[in-house]
């Protein structure tokens, strides 16, 4: 099997688990504490971008995620079908492109993007989130990674 399909696959699947579970949450209206004073599911509409950012501008958050899918597609041709395709690059990109079309898919089909994880750790409250937030977070940090170990290796080549 190519690797690139591996990354469609696996983007996909994780795309799909999103989608499920915002479901569940929508049909449940889900308001459960799951580990006191730490984890909670509490249903919640977002408008906005990350922190209600941009909220109530639906057109102008779409025009800025398809240039931000475009930029991302260039990063992935760029590092992945350009470069060597390593398992720790199927990994990134997969997150990243389940997580984007995720939140993408909410704003096109439901107007919002749902949230539901809630989150306290030494009392301070995260802005409540999703499971394709969470996945952009985990291929946001490996591309950080990735692009710091490429310059690293760069450096030592010279």
């Amino acid at each position: 099997m190519k690797k690139i399909n591996l990354v469609v696959i696996i983007s996909f699947v994780l795309l799909i688990i999103d989608q499920l579970v915002k479901s569940i949450v929508i049909s449940t209206g889900v308001n459960k504490v799951i580990i006191k004073n730490f984890l909670s599911f509490i249903y919640t509409e977002n408008d906005g971008i990350a922190f209600s950012f941009l909220s109530g501008n639906r057109f102008l958050i779409i025009i800025t995620t398809i240039f931000l899918v475009l930029a991302l597609f260039y990063i992935f041709y760029k590092e992945f079908l350009l470069k060597n395709k390593t398992v720790y690059k199927i990994i990134t990109f997969s997150f990243l492109f389940g997580g984007v079309f995720g939140n993408f898919i909410d704003r096109i089909v439901r107007g919002v993007v749902i949230d539901f994880i809630s989150l306290k750790i030494f009392n301070w409250n995260f802005a409540i989130f999703n499971l394709a937030d969470l996945f952009i977070t985990i291929g946001v940090i490996l591309l950080i990674i990735l692009t710091i170990k490429d310059d690293s290796n760069k450096k030592n080549e010279l």
